[in-house]
Protein backbone atom coordinates (compact mmCIF):
# COMPACT_ATOMS: atom_id res chain seq x y z
CA UNK A 1 0.00 0.00 0.00
CA UNK A 2 2.75 2.04 0.82
CA UNK A 3 3.97 1.90 -2.71
CA UNK A 4 1.11 2.89 -4.28
CA UNK A 5 0.97 5.81 -2.53
CA UNK A 6 4.91 6.71 -3.13
CA UNK A 7 3.41 5.82 -6.77
CA UNK A 8 0.51 7.97 -7.06
CA UNK A 9 2.84 10.68 -5.63
CA UNK A 10 5.66 10.63 -8.13
CA UNK A 11 3.08 10.74 -10.55
CA UNK A 12 0.71 13.03 -9.37
CA UNK A 13 4.17 15.51 -9.44
CA UNK A 14 5.72 14.33 -12.91
CA UNK A 15 2.87 15.46 -14.51
CA UNK A 16 2.39 18.54 -12.71
CA UNK A 17 6.22 19.17 -14.10
CA UNK A 18 5.39 18.30 -17.58
CA UNK A 19 8.15 15.44 -17.60
CA UNK A 20 6.44 12.31 -17.19
CA UNK A 21 5.18 9.86 -19.76
CA UNK A 22 2.13 7.16 -17.88
CA UNK A 23 1.94 3.37 -19.70
CA UNK A 24 -0.84 1.51 -19.12
CA UNK A 25 0.50 -2.36 -20.28
CA UNK A 26 -0.96 -5.62 -19.84
CA UNK A 27 1.45 -8.40 -18.35
CA UNK A 28 3.33 -9.81 -20.51
CA UNK A 29 3.70 -6.51 -22.88
CA UNK A 30 6.74 -4.35 -23.90
CA UNK A 31 7.25 -1.26 -22.74
CA UNK A 32 9.59 1.41 -25.02
CA UNK A 33 10.86 4.44 -22.70
CA UNK A 34 12.69 7.40 -24.38
CA UNK A 35 15.27 9.41 -22.37
CA UNK A 36 15.44 12.54 -24.62
CA UNK A 37 18.74 12.97 -25.20
CA UNK A 38 21.64 12.36 -27.72
CA UNK A 39 22.14 8.81 -28.17
CA UNK A 40 25.91 9.79 -27.56
CA UNK A 41 25.69 10.51 -24.28
CA UNK A 42 26.37 9.33 -21.13
CA UNK A 43 23.10 8.04 -19.91
CA UNK A 44 21.92 6.45 -16.39
CA UNK A 45 18.39 4.42 -15.82
CA UNK A 46 16.85 3.89 -12.43
CA UNK A 47 13.99 1.79 -11.84
CA UNK A 48 11.90 3.15 -8.28
CA UNK A 49 15.63 4.74 -7.19
CA UNK A 50 17.70 1.39 -7.90
CA UNK A 51 20.11 1.36 -11.13
CA UNK A 52 19.34 -0.50 -13.77
CA UNK A 53 22.72 0.38 -16.18
CA UNK A 54 24.78 2.99 -16.95
CA UNK A 55 26.23 3.63 -20.40
CA UNK A 56 28.94 5.61 -21.17
CA UNK A 57 28.63 7.53 -24.01
CA UNK A 58 31.98 7.67 -25.62
CA UNK A 59 32.96 4.26 -25.30
CA UNK A 60 29.80 2.74 -25.45
CA UNK A 61 30.63 0.84 -21.98
CA UNK A 62 27.73 -0.25 -20.23
CA UNK A 63 27.48 -1.59 -16.28
CA UNK A 64 24.58 -3.18 -14.35
CA UNK A 65 22.94 -2.17 -11.78
CA UNK A 66 21.26 -4.08 -8.84
CA UNK A 67 17.53 -3.80 -10.23
CA UNK A 68 15.96 -7.17 -11.76
CA UNK A 69 14.47 -5.18 -13.99
CA UNK A 70 18.39 -5.25 -15.58
CA UNK A 71 17.70 -9.42 -16.30
CA UNK A 72 15.60 -8.49 -19.15
CA UNK A 73 15.96 -4.91 -19.80
CA UNK A 74 17.54 -3.51 -22.92
CA UNK A 75 19.12 -0.39 -24.35
CA UNK A 76 19.53 0.94 -27.49
CA UNK A 77 20.75 4.85 -27.36
CA UNK A 78 18.65 6.53 -25.62
CA UNK A 79 15.65 4.14 -25.72
CA UNK A 80 15.17 1.49 -22.60
CA UNK A 81 12.88 -1.34 -23.53
CA UNK A 82 11.17 -3.83 -21.17
CA UNK A 83 9.87 -6.64 -22.75
CA UNK A 84 7.48 -9.74 -20.59
CA UNK A 85 6.22 -7.11 -17.99
CA UNK A 86 5.20 -8.15 -14.70
CA UNK A 87 3.13 -6.90 -12.25
CA UNK A 88 6.33 -6.27 -10.10
CA UNK A 89 7.71 -3.97 -13.40
CA UNK A 90 5.08 -1.13 -12.10
CA UNK A 91 6.97 1.98 -11.09
CA UNK A 92 9.02 4.99 -11.84
CA UNK A 93 11.28 4.47 -14.79
CA UNK A 94 13.87 7.51 -14.08
CA UNK A 95 16.76 8.72 -17.18
CA UNK A 96 19.06 10.92 -14.82
CA UNK A 97 20.57 12.89 -17.60
CA UNK A 98 17.61 14.66 -18.94
CA UNK A 99 15.38 13.95 -15.95
CA UNK A 100 12.44 12.57 -17.49
CA UNK A 101 10.25 10.15 -15.77
CA UNK A 102 7.84 7.44 -16.52
CA UNK A 103 5.34 5.70 -15.06
CA UNK A 104 4.39 2.61 -15.70
CA UNK A 105 1.56 0.63 -14.64
CA UNK A 106 1.18 -3.23 -15.37
CA UNK A 107 -2.36 -4.37 -15.64
CA UNK A 108 -3.59 -7.91 -14.70
CA UNK A 109 -7.09 -9.84 -14.78
CA UNK A 110 -8.19 -12.87 -13.25
CA UNK A 111 -11.44 -14.20 -11.85
CA UNK A 112 -11.44 -15.58 -7.54
CA UNK A 113 -11.53 -18.05 -7.12
CA UNK A 114 -11.31 -19.55 -10.60
CA UNK A 115 -12.89 -18.82 -13.79
CA UNK A 116 -14.27 -22.04 -13.54
CA UNK A 117 -17.65 -21.39 -11.30
CA UNK A 118 -20.27 -23.54 -9.66
CA UNK A 119 -23.91 -22.30 -10.02
CA UNK A 120 -24.92 -20.04 -7.56
CA UNK A 121 -21.43 -19.32 -6.47
CA UNK A 122 -19.96 -15.96 -5.37
CA UNK A 123 -17.17 -14.34 -7.89
CA UNK A 124 -14.61 -11.53 -7.78
CA UNK A 125 -13.42 -10.22 -11.26
CA UNK A 126 -10.25 -8.14 -10.91
CA UNK A 127 -8.62 -5.65 -13.39
CA UNK A 128 -5.56 -4.99 -10.88
CA UNK A 129 -3.94 -1.82 -12.02
CA UNK A 130 -0.56 -2.00 -9.82
CA UNK A 131 0.44 1.84 -8.57
CA UNK A 132 -3.01 2.85 -9.60
CA UNK A 133 -5.88 1.32 -7.34
CA UNK A 134 -8.37 4.21 -7.64
CA UNK A 135 -8.52 4.58 -11.47
CA UNK A 136 -11.95 3.51 -13.08
CA UNK A 137 -12.36 1.32 -15.37
CA UNK A 138 -15.40 -0.05 -17.33
CA UNK A 139 -16.77 -3.54 -17.08
CA UNK A 140 -18.20 -4.92 -20.11
CA UNK A 141 -20.32 -8.21 -20.12
CA UNK A 142 -20.28 -10.92 -22.30
CA UNK A 143 -23.55 -9.39 -23.93
CA UNK A 144 -21.61 -6.39 -24.67
CA UNK A 145 -23.71 -3.86 -22.07
CA UNK A 146 -21.76 -2.17 -19.63
CA UNK A 147 -21.47 -2.89 -15.89
CA UNK A 148 -22.96 -0.40 -13.83
CA UNK A 149 -19.75 -0.11 -11.89
CA UNK A 150 -16.34 0.87 -12.76
CA UNK A 151 -14.48 -0.45 -9.59
CA UNK A 152 -10.99 -2.63 -10.23
CA UNK A 153 -12.88 -5.29 -8.50
CA UNK A 154 -16.63 -6.07 -9.16
CA UNK A 155 -18.13 -9.00 -7.31
CA UNK A 156 -20.77 -11.51 -8.45
CA UNK A 157 -23.45 -12.79 -6.20
CA UNK A 158 -25.00 -16.39 -7.06
CA UNK A 159 -23.53 -16.79 -10.80
CA UNK A 160 -25.82 -18.56 -13.47
CA UNK A 161 -25.57 -18.97 -16.79
CA UNK A 162 -26.46 -15.82 -18.03
CA UNK A 163 -22.96 -14.74 -16.19
CA UNK A 164 -21.01 -17.25 -18.50
CA UNK A 165 -18.89 -15.86 -20.98
CA UNK A 166 -16.47 -13.42 -21.64
CA UNK A 167 -16.12 -10.04 -19.07
CA UNK A 168 -13.41 -7.15 -20.36
CA UNK A 169 -12.12 -4.72 -18.38
CA UNK A 170 -11.38 -1.49 -20.71
CA UNK A 171 -8.45 0.42 -18.93
CA UNK A 172 -8.27 2.59 -21.84
CA UNK A 173 -9.58 3.13 -25.31
CA UNK A 174 -6.39 1.06 -26.55
CA UNK A 175 -6.68 -1.20 -24.13
CA UNK A 176 -8.84 -3.68 -23.32
CA UNK A 177 -8.10 -6.85 -21.38
CA UNK A 178 -10.61 -10.09 -21.04
CA UNK A 179 -11.64 -12.97 -19.06
CA UNK A 180 -13.70 -15.55 -19.60
CA UNK A 181 -16.45 -17.00 -16.83
CA UNK A 182 -17.64 -20.73 -17.03
CA UNK A 183 -19.90 -21.67 -15.06
CA UNK A 184 -21.25 -25.15 -14.85
CA UNK A 185 -23.67 -27.23 -12.65
CA UNK A 186 -23.96 -30.77 -11.99
CA UNK A 187 -25.41 -32.60 -15.23
CA UNK A 188 -27.62 -36.54 -15.11
CA UNK A 189 -29.91 -38.04 -17.52
CA UNK A 190 -33.08 -39.75 -16.89
CA UNK A 191 -32.52 -43.44 -16.84
CA UNK A 192 -34.76 -46.24 -18.31
CA UNK A 193 -33.96 -49.83 -17.11
CA UNK A 194 -35.38 -53.29 -17.32
CA UNK A 195 -36.25 -55.57 -14.48
CA UNK A 196 -33.35 -57.25 -12.53
CA UNK A 197 -30.48 -55.15 -14.59
CA UNK A 198 -27.69 -53.35 -12.75
CA UNK A 199 -28.37 -49.70 -13.86
CA UNK A 200 -25.92 -46.61 -13.25
CA UNK A 201 -27.16 -43.42 -12.11
CA UNK A 202 -25.48 -40.65 -13.49
CA UNK A 203 -24.31 -37.48 -11.88
CA UNK A 204 -21.02 -35.44 -12.78
CA UNK A 205 -19.76 -31.86 -13.44
CA UNK A 206 -18.58 -31.62 -17.36
CA UNK A 207 -14.95 -30.35 -16.12
CA UNK A 208 -13.60 -29.50 -12.60
CA UNK A 209 -13.81 -26.19 -10.22
CA UNK A 210 -11.48 -24.43 -8.13
CA UNK A 211 -14.07 -25.00 -5.41
CA UNK A 212 -13.21 -28.52 -3.21
CA UNK A 213 -15.45 -30.72 -2.76
CA UNK A 214 -16.50 -31.19 0.80
CA UNK A 215 -19.15 -33.81 0.98
CA UNK A 216 -21.99 -35.28 -0.44
CA UNK A 217 -24.96 -38.02 -1.01
CA UNK A 218 -27.72 -39.44 -3.01
CA UNK A 219 -31.15 -39.97 -2.00
CA UNK A 220 -34.85 -41.49 -3.03
CA UNK A 221 -37.52 -40.35 -1.13
CA UNK A 222 -39.73 -43.16 -2.39
CA UNK A 223 -36.71 -45.88 -0.96
CA UNK A 224 -36.71 -44.83 2.63
CA UNK A 225 -34.62 -48.34 3.15
CA UNK A 226 -31.92 -48.00 1.24
CA UNK A 227 -28.82 -47.00 1.56
CA UNK A 228 -26.16 -44.61 -0.69
CA UNK A 229 -22.60 -43.76 -0.05
CA UNK A 230 -21.58 -40.06 1.21
CA UNK A 231 -18.80 -38.10 -0.38
CA UNK A 232 -15.67 -38.24 2.10
CA UNK A 233 -12.74 -35.78 1.29
CA UNK A 234 -9.84 -36.52 3.64
CA UNK A 235 -5.98 -35.77 2.83
CA UNK A 236 -5.11 -39.72 2.67
CA UNK A 237 -8.13 -40.65 0.22
CA UNK A 238 -8.96 -37.56 -1.09
CA UNK A 239 -12.13 -37.42 -2.65
CA UNK A 240 -14.17 -40.79 -2.65
CA UNK A 241 -17.29 -42.59 -1.68
CA UNK A 242 -17.43 -44.36 1.82
CA UNK A 243 -20.28 -46.50 2.80
CA UNK A 244 -20.77 -50.17 4.35
CA UNK A 245 -22.81 -52.33 4.16
CA UNK A 246 -24.87 -51.21 1.08
CA UNK A 247 -26.61 -54.24 -0.22
CA UNK A 248 -28.72 -52.37 -3.10
CA UNK A 249 -25.97 -49.91 -3.79
CA UNK A 250 -22.26 -50.38 -5.92
CA UNK A 251 -19.62 -47.55 -6.46
CA UNK A 252 -16.24 -47.31 -7.09
CA UNK A 253 -14.24 -47.12 -4.26
CA UNK A 254 -11.36 -45.07 -6.20
CA UNK A 255 -10.39 -41.57 -6.17
CA UNK A 256 -13.38 -39.39 -7.57
CA UNK A 257 -12.66 -36.35 -9.52
CA UNK A 258 -15.81 -34.88 -11.27
CA UNK A 259 -17.57 -38.45 -11.50
CA UNK A 260 -20.36 -38.96 -9.07
CA UNK A 261 -22.14 -41.86 -10.55
CA UNK A 262 -23.50 -44.99 -8.12
CA UNK A 263 -25.21 -48.54 -9.46
CA UNK A 264 -28.11 -49.69 -8.41
CA UNK A 265 -28.08 -53.27 -8.50
CA UNK A 266 -31.01 -55.53 -9.33
CA UNK A 267 -33.70 -52.76 -10.47
CA UNK A 268 -37.29 -53.47 -9.81
CA UNK A 269 -40.64 -51.92 -10.35
CA UNK A 270 -40.72 -50.74 -6.79
CA UNK A 271 -37.21 -48.96 -7.27
CA UNK A 272 -38.69 -46.33 -10.44
CA UNK A 273 -39.14 -43.08 -9.31
CA UNK A 274 -36.92 -39.82 -8.60
CA UNK A 275 -33.33 -39.89 -7.20
CA UNK A 276 -31.46 -36.96 -6.32
CA UNK A 277 -27.72 -36.52 -6.56
CA UNK A 278 -26.38 -34.03 -3.95
CA UNK A 279 -23.02 -32.25 -4.06
CA UNK A 280 -21.24 -29.56 -1.19
CA UNK A 281 -18.55 -27.64 -1.96
CA UNK A 282 -16.12 -25.13 -0.18
CA UNK A 283 -18.16 -21.59 1.08
CA UNK A 284 -21.45 -23.48 1.64
CA UNK A 285 -22.47 -23.93 -2.02
CA UNK A 286 -24.31 -27.12 -2.51
CA UNK A 287 -25.20 -28.21 -5.73
CA UNK A 288 -28.25 -30.57 -6.46
CA UNK A 289 -29.53 -32.45 -9.64
CA UNK A 290 -32.61 -35.12 -10.42
CA UNK A 291 -32.66 -37.97 -12.38
CA UNK A 292 -35.40 -40.15 -12.69
CA UNK A 293 -35.58 -44.31 -12.75
CA UNK A 294 -37.89 -45.99 -15.34
CA UNK A 295 -37.98 -49.92 -14.88
CA UNK A 296 -39.84 -51.98 -17.88
CA UNK A 297 -40.34 -56.37 -17.93
CA UNK A 298 -37.67 -57.45 -19.94
CA UNK A 299 -40.62 -59.26 -22.36
CA UNK A 300 -41.44 -55.95 -23.02
CA UNK A 301 -38.91 -54.62 -25.56
CA UNK A 302 -38.12 -51.77 -23.46
CA UNK A 303 -34.88 -49.98 -23.94
CA UNK A 304 -33.27 -51.20 -20.81
CA UNK A 305 -29.71 -49.58 -20.10
CA UNK A 306 -26.57 -51.74 -20.22
CA UNK A 307 -25.88 -53.79 -17.17
CA UNK A 308 -22.67 -51.98 -15.77
CA UNK A 309 -21.09 -53.28 -12.21
CA UNK A 310 -18.79 -51.70 -10.32
CA UNK A 311 -15.43 -52.12 -11.58
CA UNK A 312 -16.08 -50.87 -14.57
CA UNK A 313 -16.89 -47.80 -13.05
CA UNK A 314 -13.59 -47.70 -11.28
CA UNK A 315 -11.76 -48.49 -14.13
CA UNK A 316 -13.28 -45.41 -15.49
CA UNK A 317 -12.73 -43.46 -12.83
CA UNK A 318 -9.18 -43.99 -12.96
CA UNK A 319 -8.68 -43.48 -16.78
CA UNK A 320 -10.15 -40.08 -16.22
CA UNK A 321 -7.89 -39.11 -13.19
CA UNK A 322 -5.52 -35.95 -13.73
CA UNK A 323 -1.50 -36.73 -13.73
CA UNK A 324 0.67 -33.58 -14.59
CA UNK A 325 -2.41 -31.90 -15.61
CA UNK A 326 -3.98 -34.73 -18.41
CA UNK A 327 -6.13 -37.45 -18.23
CA UNK A 328 -4.13 -41.03 -17.55
CA UNK A 329 -5.60 -42.40 -20.30
CA UNK A 330 -4.25 -39.48 -22.88
CA UNK A 331 -1.19 -40.63 -21.14
CA UNK A 332 -1.45 -43.92 -21.89
CA UNK A 333 -2.41 -43.41 -25.52
CA UNK A 334 1.06 -41.25 -25.83
CA UNK A 335 2.88 -44.13 -24.48
CA UNK A 336 1.15 -46.26 -26.71
CA UNK A 337 1.62 -44.65 -29.61
CA UNK A 338 5.67 -44.09 -29.08
CA UNK A 339 5.91 -47.77 -28.39
CA UNK A 340 4.29 -48.54 -31.57
CA UNK A 341 6.29 -45.50 -33.65
CA UNK A 342 9.40 -47.11 -32.03
CA UNK A 343 8.48 -50.86 -33.11
CA UNK A 344 8.01 -49.24 -36.77
CA UNK A 345 10.66 -47.47 -36.93
CA UNK A 346 13.01 -50.65 -35.50
CA UNK A 347 11.05 -52.99 -38.23
CA UNK A 348 11.63 -50.16 -40.89
CA UNK A 349 15.90 -50.06 -40.22
CA UNK A 350 15.30 -54.20 -40.22
CA UNK A 351 14.51 -53.93 -43.66
CA UNK A 352 16.11 -51.47 -44.63
CA UNK A 353 19.53 -53.63 -43.71
CA UNK A 354 18.09 -56.72 -45.08
CA UNK A 355 17.72 -54.84 -48.21
CA UNK A 356 21.27 -53.58 -48.25
CA UNK A 357 22.57 -57.01 -47.74
CA UNK A 358 20.66 -58.36 -50.62
CA UNK A 359 21.95 -56.21 -53.08
CA UNK A 360 25.62 -55.89 -51.87
CA UNK A 361 24.84 -60.39 -52.21
CA UNK A 362 23.83 -59.42 -55.74
CA UNK A 363 26.67 -57.46 -56.36
CA UNK A 364 28.90 -60.27 -55.67
CA UNK A 365 26.89 -63.15 -57.54
CA UNK A 366 27.09 -60.63 -60.56
CA UNK A 367 30.68 -60.23 -60.61
CA UNK A 368 31.36 -63.76 -59.67
CA UNK A 369 29.17 -64.54 -62.34
CA UNK A 370 30.79 -62.04 -65.01
CA UNK A 371 34.25 -63.38 -63.66
CA UNK A 372 33.16 -67.20 -64.99
CA UNK A 373 31.81 -66.38 -67.96
CA UNK A 374 35.33 -64.53 -68.76
CA UNK A 375 37.45 -67.19 -67.47
CA UNK A 376 35.33 -69.43 -70.16
CA UNK A 377 35.46 -67.17 -73.26
CA UNK A 378 39.11 -66.88 -72.43
CA UNK A 379 39.74 -70.82 -71.95
CA UNK A 380 37.90 -70.90 -75.68
CA UNK A 381 39.80 -68.19 -77.42
CA UNK A 382 42.75 -70.16 -76.47
CA UNK A 383 41.84 -73.29 -77.27
CA UNK A 384 40.47 -71.96 -80.44
CA UNK A 385 44.17 -70.18 -81.33
CA UNK A 386 46.53 -73.62 -80.59
CA UNK A 387 47.72 -75.23 -83.64
CA UNK A 388 46.05 -78.82 -84.14
CA UNK A 389 48.69 -81.42 -83.30
CA UNK A 390 50.60 -83.55 -85.77
CA UNK A 391 49.66 -86.63 -86.73
CA UNK A 392 52.59 -89.32 -86.22
CA UNK A 393 53.67 -90.80 -89.58
CA UNK A 394 53.61 -87.03 -90.48
CA UNK A 395 56.33 -86.16 -87.73
CA UNK A 396 58.30 -89.42 -88.99
CA UNK A 397 58.39 -88.36 -92.37
CA UNK A 398 59.52 -84.84 -91.44
CA UNK A 399 62.46 -86.00 -89.36
CA UNK A 400 63.79 -88.96 -91.63
CA UNK A 401 64.64 -86.89 -94.83
CA UNK A 402 64.72 -87.91 -98.08
CA UNK A 403 66.90 -91.05 -98.08
CA UNK A 404 65.31 -92.69 -95.37
CA UNK A 405 64.26 -96.33 -96.38
CA UNK A 406 62.53 -98.66 -93.72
Amino acid sequence: MAICKILFFLLALCIWCGKCDVFYKQVGDEVSMKCGVDSNSNIEWKFNGVLILTIDGKSGNRRKGLSHIVLKASASGDILKVPRLETRDSGNYFCRQSGKQHIVHVVSVFVKPGPVLLQSSDAELHCDITGDPNKEVQWLRPNGQTYNEKNQVIHLKSVTSNEAGQWTCLVKDDLKLSVTLTVVGLQTTAVNASKGDDIELPCSLPQSVFQRVVGGTWKAGHLPKVSFPTLTNTPSKILHWNGKDLSKVNFTTGQLSTNFDVTLKNVQSTDEGTFVCTVEFDGEVRLSVETTLRVVDKHSGGNGSTKRKGKPNAVMESLTKEVYGLKLWIWIAVGASSVFLIGLIIVIGVVIQRNKRMKVRERKQKSYSICFFRAEKEVELEEQARPLPVPRQHRNTRTAGPNHTN
